[in-house]
């Protein structure tokens, strides 16, 4: 493959609130020659995820931001087209994350390989079976401790993982409301993934309808927004129930400080369990949760809405999407 050239995003300047054009500039350069123990990868998807911006600020965050000057990071999948290592073998699917690029030479540390994805759209299968899914999974059975009966509530429901909290939840037995922001997008929640009920917290007020939606109360806040949205279920929780901040989404691009949750008092007068997590930290647990979410998607149970913008190039401002609410299920970019 020498003489193959790679096309990459480069972090340049920190942006005040949105990506702006110069947030990031793309660069041409060459792909070195294989060494023992590497791979080349070709990029077919790249996912485009809300912590992504996360990753561009200067706050303390779960893991080493990207500085300026480095590659732009996210979750990459595609097909390994030639190889040195044993581990990952030429021909088959794999992902991970490493850098917004079109090739990428590693040595596999942050990769895995797919099962045989047989009839399995590739997008699809790489956006519930490598971020998203695992995220619900996770969240809802070791931090939300989900019960068949529960009574769940779900905000940004209609992206990644908000669809995926949704429909696992509904697969085990449980009520969905998810909180959405447009009509449209409610309509999907309930007529194709089987939510409960939906709201729309643009033409709706949440708190109301989710007093109106469960009156014996929320077992399971399963959070992705923050700010208003996570004051109206805090409004209504079950005594001992439990708050999954998987996100915060309503506050990454603000450069002023978002005043924290107005009923925090309920943390005690309802006994609540609130858990932030990261699903990084979570790797052992992949397994199990791609098994069940695998056999679900092979069973017609679980579906992934895709949202695809084409070509490399239109990556960082795709990317603002997340923070407008312009996208509908998973934001991949198609290389």
């Amino acid at each position: 493959m020498n003489g193959t050239m790679a096309r990459r995003w480069y972090f340049s300047k920190r942006p005040e609130e949105m990506i702006e054009d110069d947030t990031m500039v793309l660069r041409d350069e060459p792909v070195p020659a294989l060494e023992d123990g590497q791979f080349l990868f070709r990029t077919l998807y790249l996912s485009l995820d809300a912590t992504n911006r996360v990753w561009l600020s200067d706050w303390d965050i779960y893991m080493e931001p990207v500085r300026i000057g480095e590659p732009m990071r996210g979750f990459v999948f595609g097909e390994i087209v030639e190889s040195r290592n044993p581990d990952f073998p030429e021909g088959a699917h794999a992902a991970g994350l490493h850098s917004w690029s079109d090739h990428i030479v590693t040595d596999g540390a942050g990769f895995s390989v797919f099962p045989p994805l047989d009839g399995i759209d590739l997008a699809e299968a790489f956006a519930i079976l490598s971020v998203a899914g695992p995220t619900a999974y996770v969240g809802l059975h070791d931090i939300g401790k989900l019960k068949a009966g529960d009574t769940v509530v779900v905000s940004g429901a209609a992206g990644a993982v908000g669809t995926m909290v949704g429909q696992i939840a509904k697969n085990e037995g449980c009520r969905v409301i998810g909180i959405a922001g447009s009509d449209d997008k409610c309509r999907m929640l309930t007529e194709q993934l089987g939510f409960d009920a939906a709201i729309n917290y643009k033409s709706e007020n949440v708190t109301d309808r989710l007093g109106v939606l469960c009156p014996d109360g929320i077992d399971l806040c399963f959070e992705n927004v923050g700010g208003d949205i996570l004051d109206a279920s805090l409004t209504h929780m079950k005594d001992f129930g439990h708050v999954v901040i998987c996100g915060l989404i309503s506050s990454y691009n603000s450069s002023e400080p978002i005043p924290g949750p107005y009923m925090f008092r309920n943390l005690i007068m309802r006994r609540l369990t609130v858990r932030g997590f990261v699903i990084l930290d979570h790797e052992d647990r992949f397994p199990e949760a791609m098994g069940a979410l695998a056999s679900w998607m092979a069973e017609g149970r679980l579906t992934m809405p895709l949202h695809i913008i084409d070509g490399l190039e239109a990556a960082p401002k795709a990317l603002n999407l997340l923070y407008t609410g312009g996208n509908t299920g998973k934001l991949l970019v198609r290389i």
